[in-house]
């Protein structure tokens, strides 16, 4: 008998193919209808999953290009959670699978910590490895540590390499990475070799009882690094840029890199304010560039600059030399370095202060004796852009300046992290440069900014919540002969670029300025340009204020036109005023 009139919801039945309601009433046992069901499930769901991969195959995801699709991969690395996009379908898997560009990606965005890692991180490398082979711009490789089953699987694989990162331990680099380079990298075009530097040797170094057994703060002849090979162009012919601890620079000496990072670890601890720089004759360091005078950039990141008591660098030309780094916590010894190193006028130099607690003056690092090859850039100088920025520490913070220095809109000289002083700017500017073009972003008034330094001055552009300080500086000073009227401050000056912005708390928001420029008297900017003005007709040529968008605090109400008028009459040219910018 039939169990198709047992069949508590007929209705649902109804939906069935004809075909499949005709098997169905003629089973004749619930066995029967039992396998009957459980066969056509899986047939449907067998069906369903054909159609679903159909209709994705033609949405518009599915239709781009797998070049495209390769590039949208690529940028979706951070670690391996991207290889999450292996799971979304059958096409995006089959593309990463095959595709080397994604895995030498992959490759190249992550770090292969050998130190810290739970788990064994060579089957993985070796994995990357593998499908990465076949990339034809070749591979590009980091690690934090470099243990020997590191390099036992990287074997095969030193002719791919284009790019080299290693962090090494006290023995890593003569027992497993230099081996490595003297078995030939032809196609490695960039190395960086750099003091894998833990937490317990800074700790140690910290103590002065105990700063000697730190294993990198030996005197090199007792290192076993003292002990490596010369590596030449046989082993690197493609080397062209070289970052490591200048106490092995000279064992690269003829190899032919042509950008040069002389370093000796990376920032392991960026909330430091003390880190361990040891002593090192740099004088010593450079004399491997005698015979090498294809070098292009060269960067000193922080160490102690040894005494010097060596004569200059006078075989070293440094022809080629377009740019010059240097990073230290010494103005005085960065001053004295730039004195007797060779290099081009053309050359772009960019010093910074690496000191958490020193804040020299920028002038320092300009003596005003022997100093002619700096001092010929400065001469040169025709545009100055000084940015204030803060940086918080753990109990306070700490004001410093960006000053950058351009000649023909090509920046020529830039210093980070100084501090400014108004005699500085005097001594450094003005007798030794024609400054015509000023740009000032100050984040907080009471900056020690002294125009007397800039007497050529032609336009300046200044930028911040409180800038009518500055602007309070340019107003004529009374000549210490009283029969004499005031003096004029910057009597060239024609352009005037005002850029008000809100203060980053609304607490700390001064309306002064925006009363002054936008208030029916005008008092603040009137007065500065009417007091410019006369007696010797110092008007400006044009004027343009650039007001922050409203907030809270109220700043940003725009200009009547009635104030406007009142700036027209002192102004010889147009006046413009921006709102909301």
């Amino acid at each position: 008998m039939s169990l198709w009139n047992k069949i508590p919801f007929p209705a649902a039945a109804e939906h069935l193919p004809v075909t499949d309601r005709n098997v169905l009433a003629g089973l004749a046992s619930v066995s029967d209808v039992h396998a009957w069901t459980t066969a056509k499930v899986d047939e449907y769901r067998k069906l369903a999953l054909v159609l679903i991969s159909i209709y994705n195959a033609v949405t518009p995801i599915h239709r781009l290009p797998t070049e495209i699709l390769e590039q949208i991969f690529q940028q979706r690395w951070d670690n391996r959670a991207g290889l999450d996009l292996s799971h979304v379908c059958r096409r995006w898997r089959d593309i990463l699978l095959h595709s080397a560009r994604f895995w030498a990606g992959a490759l190249e965005s992550e770090e292969i910590d050998a130190i810290h890692a739970t788990h064994d991180p060579v089957p993985y490398l070796k994995t990357l490895l593998s499908r990465a082979k076949a990339h034809t711009h070749g591979m590009s490789l980091r690690f934090r540590g470099f243990p020997l089953r590191v390099v036992e699987s990287l074997d095969s694989y030193f002719d791919r390499l284009v790019s080299l990162q290693v962090a090494v331990g006290e023995d890593d680099l003569p027992d497993r990475l230099w081996p490595a380079l003297r078995c030939g990298m032809p196609r490695l075009r960039d190395l960086c070799i750099q003091a894998l530097v833990t937490e317990q040797d800074i700790d140690t170094w910290s103590d002065p009882d105990y700063v000697y057994r730190v294993w990198f703060y030996e005197e090199y002849g007792d290192m076993r690094w003292s002990e490596l090979s010369m590596l030449s162009a046989d082993h690197l012919p493609s080397l062209i840029r070289l970052t490591c601890p200048p106490n092995i620079l000279r064992h690269f000496s003829i190899t032919p890199f042509r950008h040069l990072k002389l370093q000796w670890w990376e920032n392991m601890s960026p909330d430091r304010e003390t880190h361990p720089y040891p002593d090192h004759e740099w004088i010593g360091t450079l004399s491997v560039f005698v015979g090498h005078d294809a070098l292009e950039t060269l960067e000193l990141m922080p160490w102690n600059f040894a005494e010097i008591s060596s004569p200059a660098l006078g075989p070293v030309t440094f022809s080629l030399l377009r740019y010059l780094r240097i990073e230290n916590d010494d103005a005085k010894a960065i001053a004295q370095f730039m004195i007797l190193l060779p290099f081009p006028a053309t050359l772009r130099i960019h010093l910074v202060n690496s000191s958490w607690f020193r804040d020299p003056d920028f002038s320092e690092l300009l003596p005003l004796e022997d100093d002619t090859q700096l001092r010929a850039i400065v001469g040169a100088v025709d545009c100055v852009h000084i940015e204030q920025a803060r940086f918080d520490t753990a109990d306070s913070y700490r004001n410093y300046h960006f000053i950058r220095c351009y000649a023909a809109d090509l920046e020529r000289l830039r210093m980070d992290k100084y501090t400014l002083s108004p005699d500085g700017l005097i001594d450094v500017f003005r007798d030794h440069a024609r400054i015509t073009r000023l740009v000032l972003s100050l984040e907080e008034s009471g900056v020690p900014i002294d125009f007397h330094a800039f007497p050529q001055l032609e336009e300046l552009d200044v930028s911040g919540p409180y800038v009518d300080y500055t602007l309070d500086l340019l107003q004529p000073m009374q000549s210490s002969r009283t029969e004499l009227p005031r003096n004029t401050i910057c009597p060239s000056l024609a352009r005037l670029i005002i850029r008000l912005r809100n203060p980053d708390s609304s607490k700390e928001a001064s309306t002064e300025f925006e009363v002054a420029v936008s208030g029916g008297q005008c008092s603040g900017l009137r007065e500065v340009l009417a007091q410019r003005a006369t007696p010797y007709r110092n008007r400006l040529s044009y004027l343009e204020i650039n007001l922050p968008s409203p907030t809270e605090s109220g700043l940003g109400h725009s200009i009547s036109q009635t104030t406007i008028k009142g700036l027209r009459e002192l102004v010889d040219g147009p006046v413009i005023v921006k709102s909301g910018g």
